[in-house]
C-alpha cells in the first residue's frame, strides 16, 4: 500500500540568501535592522574555549539520550498492556484478537497486536487495532498492520488516497514523541501513529467505524504511559 495524500503539500522547503548590506539583513522582502559590532577580533585564529567546549555533547546529553531510548518496552500481552480498558467504548466488539512475534523480513523488530472486533472476518466489519511496535515504523511498512478480514477487502498494491498530518501536542511532548494521522479520504481506516524514542511505535486503527482523531490521541498517549518504564 503506497499512501498518496489526496492534497499537495502544504509548502515547499527554499532556500533563502541572507545579504548584509550596511548594517541591514535582507532576507527576501523583509529588512531586519541587526546592531552589528564591527570591531575585528585581534585573536591568533585559534578556537576559543567556549568554541571547543560546544563541539561534543555532555556527558549528561548522551545519559539521557540513552535514558530516553530504553524508557519503552514491548508489553507482554494485550492484558498486561492494559488494552482493553484503554480502548474501552471505542471497541466495537469483545473479541480479541492477539498476535505477537517478529515481523517477517524486518530484522530486530516485533510487535504486539491488539484487534477488538465483534468476531466477523467478512470485508467491512468493524474493527479497532491498538499496535505496539519495536525496531520498525508501521507508517512506513503498511504490512505490518493486519486486521482480520481487511486483507479480503484491501490490496495493499492498489493506490489510496489519504489525508497525512505529522504534529505533536504538550502530552506527546512530555513522552517525547511525535504523532503521525493517515486518513482515507472515504474513511473506511483511520490510523494514529506515535513514535516514542529507541525505534518504538504505538498505533491507533480504526477500520470501518467513525473514531475521531482525538480518541486515536486519547489512546496512543494512554496506552505509551502505561508501558512506560
Amino acid at each position: 500500500m503506497r499512501l498518496i495524500p489526496s492534497t499537495p503539500l502544504s509548502c515547499l522547503g527554499t532556500a533563502v540568501a541572507a545579504v548584509v548590506i550596511g548594517g541591514f539583513v535582507l532576507v527576501g522582502c523583509d529588512v531586519v535592522d541587526l546592531d552589528l559590532d564591527m570591531n575585528l577580533s585581534s585573536g591568533d585564529g585559534t578556537d576559543s574555549p567556549d568554541e571547543e567546549a560546544s563541539a561534543s555533547p555532555s556527558p549528561g546529553d548522551e545519559e539521557s539520550e540513552e535514558q530516553d531510548a530504553s524508557a519503552y518496552g514491548l508489553p507482554e500481552s494485550c492484558e498486561t498492556a492494559g488494552t482493553a480498558q484503554i480502548v474501552g467504548d471505542l471497541a466495537p466488539g469483545t473479541v480479541l484478537t492477539e498476535e505477537s512475534g517478529e515481523i517477517d523480513g524486518i530484522d530486530d523488530s516485533e510487535q504486539l497486536s491488539c484487534t477488538y472486533s465483534d468476531g466477523s472476518t467478512e470485508p467491512g466489519t468493524p474493527s479497532f487495532t491498538l499496535l505496539f511496535t519495536s525496531g520498525a515504523d508501521p507508517s512506513a511498512n503498511p504490512d505490518v498492520v493486519e486486521v482480520p478480514g481487511a486483507e479480503a477487502e484491501m490490496n495493499w498494491e492498489v493506490d489510496v488516497d489519504v489525508d497525512v498530518d505529522t504534529y505533536h501536542t504538550e502530552e506527546s511532548d512530555d513522552l517525547g514523541g511525535d504523532l503521525e494521522y493517515v486518513g482515507t479520504v472515504d474513511g473506511a481506516s483511520r490510523h494514529l501513529y506515535l513514535e516514542l524514542p529507541g525505534d518504538f511505535y504505538v498505533t491507533a486503527i480504526a477500520y470501518h467505524d467513525e473514531v475521531e482523531r482525538g480518541d486515536l490521541e486519547r489512546v496512543v498517549l494512554q496506552a505509551a504511559g502505561q508501558i512506560r518504564n
